[in-house]
């Protein structure tokens, strides 16, 4: 199959299941995260590591986690736009209320229960700014089981802001509007700091000042089409770039971030990490038969990227400070995983469908057709 075919797969399934090296990817970075978790805190105490900063792996493990987002994300709005010449914003916020909710509200009432009976510590701002999606604009939260819900705060208001800004800016515009996001947010993280003090440290979490890393792939998608970006992608997209971008990102970076901090991450960390992963994932789902996708494709690693929203959910449980009996708190990690995604995920994707054919049987917007500015066939305005 040639690289053509696979991209133009990756923009019009409806599903990252049918994307080729999608969830071998979200495996890889969800083990940055665990990695990271874990081996910073054996037992309960913290350690480090010569010549490898394990406690920034986990950064640069969500931040992979926020390219593949804006890509598919971006490549399903596309998708249901080329197809239907409409697109559905309640059908797309249905079928992410099914996706997201259950299964971090059923995380969220067990950190309740375990709360209320003294086994985890944490106080009542910070759990219902995590239950409304608002940890990520909370001044010095506590509690490191509820840590992590910067990230799904950050994708949940991505979701929210996103979708009915491409539906009105169109696909022209909507690449216009990711670089510019690229190129502000170093602008908007040192003006937060400046101007919102309340929120200082706090500038690696918010959505306006952290949105750059999922634009990266939201102007993937948008691209992919483009015949001056395959160009260009097939002069850069190739094995020794590939390898030396995975050797940035999980080493030179996180030793980068530790040594300068914020006059690494907020100038150039963030940007040069989102565009090293946009590369090392278009190479991924361009060549799923060569020795990196084999791996990423491979039915036990894409099965950990099929339950990673629940393993991200559930290692807080298990790493970190509460990281006890190092590896067997992993196997409680996917065990919790697992059960998350049979008892809770799979039939809430069922719920979901059924949902969908009895409350929204048509659709709800027709658009005009306006072309396709990548590539000159009739479409809608995305």
């Amino acid at each position: 199959m040639s690289s053509g075919s696979i991209g133009e797969r990756a923009v019009t399934n409806p599903t990252s299941r049918s994307i080729p090296s999608l969830d071998g990817l979200r495996t890889l970075s969800v083990a940055l995260v665990i990695l990271s978790h874990s081996l910073a805190y054996i037992h309960g105490e913290p350690k480090s590591f010569p010549l490898l900063q394990i406690t920034a792996l986990g950064k640069s493990g969500v931040d992979v986690f926020f390219v593949i987002s804006g890509f598919l994300i971006t490549g399903l709005l596309l998708k249901e736009s080329d197809e239907k010449k409409s697109f559905r914003l309640k059908r797309f916020y249905l079928r992410r209320f099914f996706r997201i909710f259950p299964p971090f509200y059923l995380f969220l009432g067990v950190v309740w229960i375990l709360w209320k009976a003294g086994v985890q510590p944490l106080d009542f701002r910070s759990f219902v700014t995590a239950a409304t999606y608002t940890y990520n604009y909370l001044p010095h939260g506590t509690g490191w089981v509820l840590a992590h819900t910067w990230s799904l705060c950050i994708e949940e208001q991505f979701y929210i802001v996103w979708a009915p800004c491409l539906v009105f800016l169109g696909r022209k515009n909507g690449i216009a509007a990711a670089i510019g996001v690229i190129l502000l947010s170093p602008a908007s993280r040192f003006l937060s700091y400046v101007l919102a003090p309340s929120l200082r440290g706090n500038e690696g979490m918010m959505l306006h000042t952290r949105l750059d890393t999922i634009m990266f792939g939201c102007a993937m998608a948008l691209l992919w089409k483009d015949e001056r970006f395959n160009v260009w992608v097939e002069k850069i997209a190739l094995p020794y770039i590939v390898t030396l971008a995975i050797l940035y990102i999980t080493i030179a970076a996180p030793c980068l971030s530790i040594r300068f901090a914020a006059r690494y991450d907020w100038s150039i960390g963030y940007s040069v990490e989102g565009l090293l992963i946009s590369i090392v994932i278009i190479y991924a789902v361009r060549t799923p038969f060569s020795g990196f996708g084999k791996f990423l494709n491979w039915g036990p690693v894409r099965h950990i990227g099929v339950i990673s929203y629940g393993i991200y959910l559930w290692q807080q449980m298990f790493t970190g400070p509460n990281a006890f009996w190092t590896p067997l708190n992993l196997v409680a990690v996917l065990a919790c995983a697992e059960l998350s995604y049979w008892l809770v995920e799979r039939p809430s994707f069922r719920l979901r469908d059924w949902c969908e054919k009895r409350f929204l049987p048509r659709p709800a917007a027709t658009f005009p057709s306006q072309g396709n500015s990548a590539t000159g066939e009739p479409g809608g305005p995305v």
